[in-house]
């Protein structure tokens, strides 16, 4: 069982998936991370939320339709993602502490 500080990260990119659980793990929070939605989708139930990079989205599809669960995506600025209801958007590149700004708006909007 996960607890409420859990953080779930899915980037096909292992730098990617290392450098932002690092960022996450260096701040207190606990991570999990994963190469695909459908691997991260039982532990994701659990977490404070997940973050998702775009290159994942393909596969994603059907857990961005789940709004039961909250999201982080990682965007870069040529994607043409809307903002959905339940998830947040944080264009690359980011800093540790524009990560940290998104997680801590998520978690105070409760």
């Amino acid at each position: 069982m996960l607890d409420a500080k859990t953080i779930i990260v899915v980037a096909a990119d292992q730098g990617l998936r290392r450098s932002v659980a690092f960022a996450l793990e260096v701040e207190g929070y606990s991570t999990e991370s994963y190469d695909s939605v459908q691997k991260a989708e039982a532990s994701g139930r659990e977490a404070l939320c997940t973050i998702l990079d775009d290159d994942i989205l393909r596969s994603a599809a059907q857990f961005l339709r789940d709004r039961g669960r909250r999201a982080i995506l990682l965007l870069d600025g040529l994607s043409a993602l809307q903002q959905r209801v339940d998830n947040m958007t944080l264009t690359k590149p980011f800093t540790g502490a524009d990560l940290l700004g998104v997680i801590n708006s998520l978690i105070e909007a409760g």
